[in-house]
């Protein structure tokens, strides 16, 4: 998998999650954010969504 499909799919759950909760899109969230930060050797997963909102950011301003 490639860094723009995971950001895709960890907006993809957390919109879910916020909208209709469930166990099962904050684990998949969580599980393509780690995926994400295994990716790109990132520490640990406050690392992960701190690279994740850059990207967002950098998105939103093109």
């Amino acid at each position: 998998m490639n860094e723009q499909f995971l950001i895709e799919q960890i907006i993809l759950y957390l919109g879910q999650y916020q909208r209709f909760g469930g166990k099962y899109n904050e684990t998949m969230a969580y599980e393509r954010l780690e995926q994400l930060r295994a990716l790109k050797g990132l520490k640990d997963a406050d690392e992960a969504t701190d690279y994740l909102i850059s990207r967002m950011e950098g998105a939103m301003a093109a």
